[in-house]
């Protein structure tokens, strides 16, 4: 099961791995994504099912085709090629686009725009600092509101000028604006609610034998699934206070990276935005 099917990239090197025999589930919740890569995958039409859904839906979906277990899940967390290469998706700031930030246009209905025109101070500032990890978030959320007074935002250049209002070089504008995108993209999607609540029913997915590779590219996802893998592959679930195991416990899975994997320096060469991307896995006794 490949929870983010982006483009089919990994689903192609997956399918020619698995053989002719595998079955391949994809999910996306971007229509454009899934149609591009249903047709890259075409020759594998056989062996694939597609789901235009939530990978957090994924165990529903999955027993609605008779599916109870899978060997394999992956999740390739965060922005695919096409979501920073198209500027109407306001997702980078190397283009001018509407403030929208969307991975699903056709059913989620708030944008980045409706955040930072609507969404009361307090919370700006909540989202910016916390998802955003970004220390100027409230002078950042107090800007925005005052702005906001006199012109509503609807572009992503407004919201980039803004930072630079605050910022001295462009090194530092361009990295404070980054960190306040990613607070809007985090919270339009809720990426990281639906991150933490899917981690348990793909664990229950798997086979024994079967493993879950994540992918990530910020320390908030990171740390997320660190903190799971870690919590379920205790074999002892007493509380702190007892000093002797009283639970008999047994784990029923096995960290596989007790560090994430990272890309190598000639991967990053060819893929430059592979660069903060850290992977974990773990596997079902």
């Amino acid at each position: 099961m490949d929870g983010t099917l982006g483009l089919g990239g990994h689903g192609k090197a997956i399918l020619k791995a698995i053989g002719s025999a595998g079955k391949y589930y994809g999910f996306d919740l971007d229509i454009d994504n899934l149609t591009e890569a249903k047709k890259r995958l075409k020759e594998f039409s056989a062996q694939t099912n597609f789901f235009h859904d939530n990978f957090v839906h994924c165990h529903d979906r999955l027993h609605e085709e008779g599916i109870d277990q899978v060997d394999a899940i992956l999740l390739d967390l965060g922005l695919s090629s096409p979501h920073i290469d198209d500027p109407s998706r306001g997702f980078s700031l190397q283009e001018d686009g509407p403030l929208d930030m969307r991975f699903d246009r056709q059913s989620n209905t708030l944008t980045a725009a409706q955040i930072v025109n609507t969404w009361p101070e307090s919370d700006l500032k909540k989202i910016i600092y916390e998802y955003g990890e970004e220390r100027y978030a409230p002078k950042i959320a107090r800007l925005i509101v005052e702005q906001r007074k006199e012109k509503p935002f609807t572009v992503t250049s407004e919201l980039v000028d803004l930072v630079g209002t605050i910022m001295k070089s462009s090194t530092d504008k361009r990295k404070v604006a980054t960190r306040v995108f990613q607070a809007l993209r985090i919270a339009v999607n809720q990426e990281l609610e639906v991150l933490e609540k899917v981690i348990p029913p793909l664990l229950s997915l798997l086979k024994s034998g079967g493993r879950l590779v994540i992918i990530s590219y910020h320390s908030l996802e990171d740390r997320l699934v660190k903190r799971a893998f870690k919590k379920v592959a205790r074999a002892c679930i007493c509380p702190p206070q007892v000093l002797q195991c009283e639970c008999s416990g047994k784990t029923s899975f096995q960290i596989l990276t007790k560090k994430p994997i990272v890309p190598f320096d000639s991967e990053i060469q060819e893929n430059p935005r592979s660069r903060s991307a850290k992977l974990r896995a773990i596997k079902k006794i």
